[in-house]
């Protein structure tokens, strides 16, 4: 049995596959890390517009 999964752990077609899957799987992680990127910068650029409104009001004098 241990030669057996020793001879099958050598096989090319498997570790292709096995390559495949992980890149396959990393390709999803940074999917998904990407469109956190996206949500977070748009978030702090929506933070960043309300401190600039909110600097500008204390400046004129309105608030």
């Amino acid at each position: 049995m241990f030669e057996e999964i020793k001879q099958i752990s050598n096989d090319s077609i498997i570790e292709d596959k096995l390559k495949q899957a992980m890149i396959e799987q990393m390709k999803i992680g940074y999917q998904e890390m990407g469109e956190l990127n996206l949500q977070i910068s748009g978030e702090w650029y929506c933070t960043e517009n309300e401190a600039e409104v909110i600097n500008d009001k204390i400046v004129k004098g309105d608030w």
